[in-house]
C-alpha cells in the first residue's frame, strides 16, 4: 500500500487525531526529497475521558484498520487470542469471497464467544487453526499482503474492531519490512506448530 493511499485513508478521518497524523506524515515525506521514506509507520490511540470523543476516535481507527483489511491483494494471515469479533468476522468473509483473497486464521484458544465466526469460516472456506498450546500465547496483529513486494502492511496490537470495546491499547500499522518479516516468520512458526489444532476448512 502507497504511502499516498494511506494519506487518502487519514484524510479521510473523522477526529483531530488523523488531522494531526496527517500534518506528521506530510513532514516525514518531504523532509528528505532525494530519498522519500516511503514507509507507513502510524500509531492509533484509543485513549480514554470523555466517551463521545473516545468512541469517535475508535470509529476513525476502525475505519483505517478496515481500510487495510479489505485493500489487500492476495493474502490476509490473522493471528489473535479469539475471534469474538463480528465486524471482524464478516470483513474476512466478504474479502474472500468477493476478491478471492487467501485468508488464514490462527486463533490460540477459543471460547463460545467464537463459535459463531468460527462457523461462518468455516462455511464460507477461510481457512482456521484453532491452536491449544502449552504456554498460552497472546499475539494479536494482521499480516496483508506478507508475500507481495513493496505491498505488505501490518496492524499490530488493539484489533477489536467494534467501537463499543473503546479499547484502551494502541494499534501499530506499518510496512516496515523488518517488521514484516519477523511477524510473517512469527505467524509460519505459529501456523505450523504442533500444538494441538482443531482446523476448520470447507471447500
Amino acid at each position: 500500500m502507497s504511502k499516498s493511499t494511506w494519506k487518502c485513508i487519514l484524510s479521510a478521518g473523522s477526529s483531530k487525531v488523523f488531522g494531526l497524523g496527517l500534518k506528521m506524515l506530510e513532514i516525514s515525506i518531504f523532509r528528505n526529497v532525494e530519498q522519500p521514506d516511503t514507509a507507513i509507520n502510524e500509531v492509533l490511540f484509543y485513549g480514554a475521558g470523555d466517551e463521545k470523543q473516545v468512541k469517535q476516535i475508535a470509529q476513525s481507527n476502525l475505519y483505517c484498520i478496515r481500510f487495510i483489511i479489505v485493500n489487500a491483494s492476495a493474502t490476509v494471515d490473522v493471528c489473535v487470542p479469539n475471534l469474538s469479533s463480528e465486524t471482524l468476522a464478516k470483513c474476512l468473509v466478504t474479502l474472500h469471497q468477493n476478491n478471492k483473497v487467501k485468508i488464514r486464521i490462527a486463533i490460540h484458544s477459543s471460547d463460545d464467544d467464537d463459535l459463531e465466526n468460527l462457523e461462518l469460516f468455516a462455511k464460507n472456506g477461510v481457512e482456521v487453526k484453532v491452536l491449544r498450546p502449552e504456554v498460552r500465547l497472546e499475539h494479536e496483529f494482521v499480516l496483508v499482503d506478507a508475500r507481495v513486494a513493496g505491498e505488505a502492511v501490518a496492524a499490530l496490537g488493539a484489533l477489536d474492531l467494534e467501537p463499543a470495546g473503546l479499547a484502551s491499547a494502541a494499534t501499530l500499522l506499518t510496512s516496515e519490512a523488518a517488521v514484516l518479516t519477523a511477524l510473517h516468520r512469527e505467524f509460519e512458526r505459529v501456523w505450523d506448530s504442533d500444538s494441538d489444532i482443531t482446523r476448520l476448512t470447507c471447500d
